[in-house]
């Protein structure tokens, strides 16, 4: 059992987390509804009903692909960005695509062997968990911007940890561990700055970044692991846009209120331009504080050990 300080964000993140985990497996099993738990306001509960139902309806409608992702990993290189075009032309020989997918519902994408790819889930975010007014800085952190942004993201970042206790709960759990480890570092070591910004982070992801208003080029996120998700939520009012995600034979509808969870080192992707006002937060985690804090690296996560490793 794993104790979440109560004057930490994460310990409402926590919950949600739970209620969000066990109405999804309610939903899934047919059985009654979750109790929702007191700790939770109206908005924060009913975003999170909703979340549940969004992921019940992606997991009873999944995609298989014909890639084997554990030994599409074991080719990759290191630092493998996917912005070389021989480099990708090559893999692509080696693991070309099936079939051809224009996303545009709730799904789950698997590889042949069960292995998740890819959670697509349009409208997932509740219109009341709105991402917080953004002002871009000159070199803006969390010492400047500090504890005023991280208490206006509380929610969205609950909901975002949300989804991957149901998405992915080996990697929700090692991160969760993690940020409780570097939490009791940081007392020990009297960093009480980094304490101070730990007990408003609301989010078990240990990484954001925000982009406003931009073509995203074909890459690969080279830091990342490729048994773990990073999450994409986008914000705004704009036209038609599309993610492009070739070596899986993909390409998807990128609509606001999207989330989008998969291995930013398996799936080379891209965004295209779109008219009007577009916001991107990534939520993402880097191995290294991981490792530094000696806590396992979560495995794959497995379409059918969603259920049954929980039941």
């Amino acid at each position: 059992m794993i104790h979440i300080p109560p004057d930490w964000a994460l310990a409402i993140t926590h919950i949600a987390s739970e209620y969000v985990s066990r109405q999804f497996l309610a939903l899934i099993g047919g059985l009654s509804n979750a109790i929702p738990p007191l700790e939770l306001d109206l908005v924060m509960l009913m975003a999170c009903s909703k979340l549940a139902r969004t992921l019940t309806d992606a997991y009873r409608n999944p995609v298989t692909i014909n890639l084997d992702v554990a030994r599409y990993a074991d080719v990759l290189q290191m630092m493998e960005k996917g912005i070389n075009p021989a480099r990708e032309d090559s893999l692509l020989s080696w693991y070309p695509p099936d079939s051809q997918i224009h996303l545009d519902w709730l799904t789950v994408v698997c590889d042949k062997f069960g292995i998740i790819v890819l959670w697509y889930l349009p409208g997932a975010i509740d219109l009341a968990i709105q991402a917080p007014k953004f002002h871009p800085h000159v070199s803006a952190t969390l010492k400047v911007l500090g504890r005023s942004f991280c208490q206006a993201m509380q929610r969205l970042a609950a909901l975002i940890t949300a989804a991957l206790r149901v998405m992915h709960p080996n990697l929700y759990w090692s991160s969760l561990a993690t940020k409780l480890a570097l939490g009791l570092w940081a007392a020990d070591k009297k960093l009480d700055e980094m304490g101070d910004h730990l007990r408003e982070w609301a989010s078990v992801f240990t990484a954001l970044a925000i982009v406003c208003n931009r073509r995203s080029l074909m890459h690969r996120d080279p830091l990342s692991r490729p048994q773990w998700f990073d999450v994409m939520t986008t914000f705004g009012n704009y036209g038609v846009a599309r993610m492009k995600m070739p070596n899986l034979g993909i390409e998807s509808v990128y609509p606001a209120g999207l989330m989008v969870a998969g291995s930013g080192r398996i799936i080379r992707h891209g965004l295209d331009m779109a008219d009007g006002n577009r916001t991107a937060w990534v939520w993402y985690m880097r191995d290294d504080v991981h490792e530094f804090m000696d806590i396992p690296q979560a495995d794959y996560s497995k379409y059918w050990s969603l259920v049954t490793n929980a039941q």
